[in-house]
């Protein structure tokens, strides 16, 4: 725990110096680090955020770990209908989330009118 963080510190190392915390927390930060090329602080942090959330910290981590199987097969393989069903899923995904995130600030507009 009470180490530096250097330059080489991993997701692992960050997530630790704040507190011990269960595997899969450090799986998501890896994970984020690695889609979105961040450091690995911000990784951590990110993995924290939404650890503190509970089961939506867990549903990430399970989508991202699927979209890690997803990388790893040769999608040439796939027919044109499955790679459009995993477009169309993965796309539906995207506009849910984004349409809740307009929802809930219409909302709070709402209630401030």
């Amino acid at each position: 725990m009470g180490a530096i963080m250097g330059v080489s510190a991993s997701v692992r190392d960050h997530i630790w110096a704040i507190e011990e915390s269960p595997e899969w927390v450090i799986s998501l930060g890896e994970m984020i680090q690695d889609l979105e090329g961040c450091s690995t602080a911000i990784a951590a942090a990110r993995a924290r955020d939404l650890y503190r959330l509970g089961e939506i910290g867990k549903a990430l981590e399970n989508i991202t770990q699927g979209w890690q199987v997803l990388r790893s097969i040769n999608m040439d393989k796939l027919s044109p209908m499955q790679r459009e069903t995993i477009e169309i899923v993965v796309m539906n995904i995207l506009k849910q989330i984004k349409r809740s995130g307009t929802s809930s600030s219409e909302q709070k507009e709402d209630r401030g009118s």
